[in-house]
């Protein structure tokens, strides 16, 4: 016969098993905790399950637990820039006394055994599955060793789509990009008048009010000046180097011609008629908003990189063109909203859904069609 903490043990390790192997939940470091485990998924309606094997002996103590719990909750959602987030506190050891009462964030539920998770209200409306995913054929020390060995296959098989998603990648798009644009900056010189010329400029396919589609395209591709060449190809360098990274080649590339085809419709619709632009930013600030996308997506990982350093340089960029004169605000906040759009429709390799492609996709040319017909039509 077992003893009740094994019994107890037995539970702690079936319900590991299946939150880890079947919910995707992963373990999550809390310093400070005791004889408590944390699990998370940011996909789930609750985004983090607590298994608690603490003896709540009284009322007083479960207050506690909530306030604690609440203060641990604050810390995970700054951490990964999360604005809700529920918690499920499964209580393995809990008086019979005690009454539950769920919090705002904090939902609890008394597990005496394997079977009071088949009566319980909570478990049924979320996870329905989990009394019969708890059944195992095993015994002893064989079942010990199943689910061992079935939690370190998930965390494996986990672990290598996380490293396939953020190994290094080549950059063959990136570089491709720079070097069209740069034999044409070349062109500009050697044919013409150069960059800075208007009549140049109009030649070689920069956005202006005449009824001509292509330049939506072209204008992508041509700059006005060196230092604005310049600036630029360094930014696609680095974003187009992380987008390859995240998306692949192919991704790549639609996400900055949609971008900044999106961008040059937005600034065909709002700028004034006798201004010429030019330029990759809109196509740029795509790459920026495909990457802020990706972010949030694997903000798990990428939390930190999102609230220091993602998020600060994409504001502090739509300020500067805001502030600096000459600089086309609409491509670059077009681009931006496009890059974002757009990655939906892709996806996420290992994230995404078929559902929220679908959806992507179709807003991505929901948003086409209305800029287009408001560009040239109205």
């Amino acid at each position: 016969m077992k003893t009740s903490r094994e019994k107890k043990d037995l539970l702690v390790m079936k319900l590991l098993h299946y939150f880890i192997t079947d919910r995707n939940y992963n373990p999550v470091v809390v310093h400070g905790i005791q004889n408590e485990i944390w699990l998370e998924n940011m996909d789930s309606d609750f985004r983090i399950v607590r298994i608690v094997m603490n003896y709540i002996h009284n009322e007083e103590q479960l207050e506690f637990d909530n306030f604690k719990v609440s203060k641990l909750v604050k810390q995970i959602k700054l951490k990964t820039f999360t604005f809700k987030m529920k918690v499920l506190t499964l209580y393995l050891d809990l008086n019979e006394d005690v009454k539950l009462s769920n919090t705002k964030i904090n939902f609890q539920v008394r597990v005496k055994n394997e079977n009071s998770l088949k009566k319980d209200k909570m478990i049924l409306q979320y996870f329905n599955d989990m009394p019969q995913k708890l059944k195992f054929t095993e015994e002893g020390a064989l079942l010990y060793q199943k689910i061992n060995n079935d939690i370190i296959k998930k965390n494996l098989d986990k672990s290598e789509k996380i490293n396939d998603l953020f190994r290094p990648k080549s950059t063959i798009v990136t570089n491709v990009l720079i070097t069209i644009m740069t034999i044409i900056m070349v062109l500009m010189y050697l044919l013409a008048e150069g960059s800075t010329s208007i009549k140049t400029l109009f030649e070689f396919g920069a956005l202006v009010k005449d009824g001509n589609p292509l330049r939506l395209f072209s204008s992508i591709f041509l700059h006005i000046g060196v230092v604005h060449f310049l600036m630029n190809m360094w930014a696609l360098k680095l974003l187009g180097t992380q987008t390859e990274r995240f998306y692949g080649h192919g991704k790549t590339l639609l996400i900055f011609i949609y971008s900044g085809i999106i961008g040059n419709l937005l600034s065909l619709i709002l700028m004034e008629d006798n201004v010429i632009s030019a330029g990759a930013s809109g196509a740029i600030f795509g790459l920026m908003g495909a990457i802020l996308y990706f972010a949030i997506n694997q903000r798990t990982y990428m939390a930190e990189a999102l609230r220091r350093e993602i998020l600060p340089v994409i504001i502090l960029n739509i300020l500067l063109g805001f502030m600096v004169p000459g600089i086309n605000i609409y491509a670059h906040i077009g681009g931006l909203i496009a890059g974002m759009l757009i990655s939906v429709a892709l996806g996420i390799k290992y994230k995404s859904t078929k559902f929220e492609r679908i959806n992507g996709f179709v807003c991505s040319v929901i948003l086409v069609l209305i800029l287009g017909y408001l560009a040239y039509f109205m």
